[in-house]
């Protein structure tokens, strides 16, 4: 296993940058069309840590070994390069689209990059209350200090999953967690990548920054932290309600974690006050997406660029939940005559006195192929009703094998097990998102890692017998999805109540 600052760098230091498909498509767009400006480029690349950190890679390495100074804004960059070699560099570059990484990375890639638009609004929030002389040097810095973490996703295997759920579910201290997992601090790689990569000095000194100092590179430094304790995942957007609430009846664990990471940002606050650092109290609780899509708009392997490229990306438009998920991206409707023919199917298998098993896997192929669910799994209640364990699952990634063995606590007043009291089906979805997603534990949530998916109650006549859970990877449950789900679970409770009558 690697571990230690050297072995670290080793293993990073040579490796690819990868960059966002969508973003080196508008740019390239951009660069082909004559009637259009190269210097249009320079918004889309502030966007994407990984182009800009490709172009300033190649163009220092260059200057230095020539001896001449190094640039440090990308609009240089891309006044030197010029339309020709520009487009050739862009092209050449590796799309975080097209890497074989594990859905939990790929997701961690997601909220690292919204880390990076977080940093550099925070800081850019900085420039505004000063008369900074160089924005776009500290701008450019801001959004560069997620590369390390953006590399440990793509090329460090688990360890960026591990240390998430040590430091975040298990409310370890995040730095102690980060030096036992990795073997260094993360920032040191950081500055050991950076000048390795000839990036500009500011973005090395934000890393290095011990944040006894009123500069700019202190100022980047902070926002990249105030970023991670502001924006990962299930905690996000939701922060104000959830540190508000989660005291008074989200249940232990909850609370635990929310105590564990307003502590974090009030200690940051703190020390941003001591030094002159403005935080605007709404950037603690909340922050503005205007600014920037979301991220899985952009890493949805679906999506197609438009076909005139702005200069800076836009929020998809929002249509109605039948229509489009979360992302932005068309939603496949339900084939009616294939629900349809499921559902004489499992009347047939009913009629032919079918065993559990059999009921159960049609059922379960039924919601993957005709609904469309990318992860579906029937979780069978254990012996002492104390948690859930997948017995039949089905997976549009052959490679997710940690759905298979997905485990799930019933801990009093958690969600799934209020779930079991009856015969019921659940969504959890963006309209009742606040209300339950606390009510899930900790660990439940690092496993399956979404926070959108459809869950049954299945039971064997009065008998709890497990539940079906189902998700869409990267997408909102529509109502038409939960409508066919229920239909579905819901006949399979009344055939596994008929089974009971008929053995007795």
């Amino acid at each position: 296993m690697i571990s230690g600052l050297n072995s670290w760098l080793d293993q990073l230091a040579d490796k690819k940058i990868p960059i966002l498909k969508q973003q080196r498509d508008q740019t390239l767009a951009i660069l082909n069309d004559e009637g259009r400006s190269a210097s249009e480029c320079r918004a889309i690349i502030l966007t994407d840590p990984g182009m800009a950190a490709n172009l300033l890679k190649v163009m220092n390495r260059s200057r230095l070994k020539e001896g001449r100074l190094e640039i440090t804004t990308i609009s240089s960059v891309i006044s030197l390069f010029g339309v020709s070699r520009l487009r050739d560099e862009i092209h050449a570059m590796t799309c975080l689209q097209d890497m074989d990484l594990a859905e939990a990375n790929q997701m961690g890639i997601q909220r690292c990059l919204k880390q990076s638009w977080y940093c550099e609004q925070f800081v850019m929030k900085w420039v505004g209350d000063r008369d900074v002389r160089e924005p776009e040097e500290v701008q450019l810095a801001a959004i560069l200090q997620c590369l390390p973490e953006l590399m440990f996703w793509c090329y460090g295997g688990d360890v960026m999953p591990r240390i998430e759920h040590q430091s975040y579910y298990e409310c370890r201290n995040y730095y102690d967690v980060v030096s036992r997992v990795l073997g260094c601090h993360k920032r040191e790689i950081g500055a050991a990548l950076a000048k390795k990569w000839c990036l500009p000095e500011i973005a090395c000194f934000a890393f290095e920054s011990s944040y006894d100092s009123y500069t700019n590179a202190t100022a980047v430094g902070l926002a990249a932290l105030l970023s991670r304790l502001c924006l990962h995942g299930w905690y996000g957007r939701d922060m104000a309600f959830f540190l508000q609430k989660a005291m008074h009846y989200f249940g232990e664990n909850a609370a635990k974690t929310a105590r564990h990471l307003h502590q974090q940002a009030l200690d940051m606050a703190g020390n941003e006050l001591a030094l002159g650092y403005r935080p605007v109290a709404s950037l603690l609780v909340a922050s503005n997406l205007e600014r920037h899509p979301e991220p899985e708009y952009y890493l949805a392997s679906e999506q197609k660029p438009e076909n005139k490229p702005q200069s800076k990306p836009q929020k998809p438009v929002v249509k109605e939940a039948s229509d489009v998920d979360a992302s932005g991206l068309a939603a496949k409707r339900i084939d009616p005559l294939l629900l349809s023919r499921d559902l004489e199917q499992f009347k047939k298998l009913l009629k032919q006195q079918a065993k559990m098993n059999e009921l159960l896997k049609h059922v379960i192929l039924s919601l993957h192929d005709t609904l469309q669910f990318g992860r579906v799994s029937f979780l069978l209640l254990s012996a002492d009703k104390l948690k859930l364990e997948a017995k039949i699952t089905k997976s549009s990634n052959a490679k997710d094998d940690s759905f298979g063995q997905l485990t799930i606590e019933l801990k009093k007043q958690s969600l799934f097990s209020l779930l079991m009291n009856k015969p019921q089906a659940f969504s959890l979805n963006k309209n009742n998102y606040e209300k339950y997603w606390a009510l899930i534990s900790g660990k439940t949530k690092t496993d399956i890692q979404v926070d959108r998916f459809c869950a049954a109650a299945i039971f064997y006549g009065s008998k709890a017998l497990g539940v079906i859970y189902a998700d869409k990877p990267q997408a909102d449950i529509s109502t038409e999805d939960f409508k066919a789900f229920q239909q579905l679970t819901m006949l399979l409770n009344k055939g596994l109540d008929v089974l009971s009558k008929n053995k007795k």
